[in-house]
């Protein structure tokens, strides 16, 4: 029983292990139009980076812990991407601002308001009518009603 228990600790530490390497993996963009990257190893385990940038023309690659990708288009989205066996990790990345930002999923939308809200009524055709019609569908305010 001991021996079986002693198996599960050290196959339970073995994977966590695994997966703290991935988790201490990261990078950062280096300011300037050109895409200069220094690979980040926070993990006890030595890794080799290797890197791959696509624009919507090409694909780039380079290897090491500091990488330089001149070619891209800054115009375009562009994917980064490193292995770093066992982890693979991609992100898309814009130029804005004279910096590489990196685009996160969207967390809020927000609604854009119309000046519409004069109180007049339109078919759908978009002519102007007197008084709200029976039993057919109007336009007031933006808003469509049966």
């Amino acid at each position: 029983m001991k021996k079986l228990i002693l198996c599960i600790l050290v196959l339970f530490s073995i994977h966590t292990a695994a997966q703290s390497t991935c988790d201490s993996l990261s990078y950062e963009i280096q300011p300037g139009q050109i895409l200069n990257i220094i690979s980040i190893n926070n993990s006890a385990t030595a890794v080799t980076f290797v890197w791959m940038a696509c624009d919507s023309d090409f694909c780039f690659s380079d290897m090491g812990y500091t990488v330089s990708f001149p070619q891209v288009n800054i115009s375009d989205t562009i994917k980064i991407c490193y292995d770093a066996f066992p982890c693979y990790y991609c992100d898309s990345l814009v130029f804005t601002d004279g910096l590489w930002t990196t685009i996160r999923n969207v967390t809020s939308i927000y609604e854009i308001t119309g000046k519409y809200n004069n109180g007049k009524i339109y078919d759908v055709l978009g002519r102007e009518l007197k008084r709200i019609p029976t039993g057919t569908i109007y336009i007031r305010n933006g808003r469509l009603y049966k």
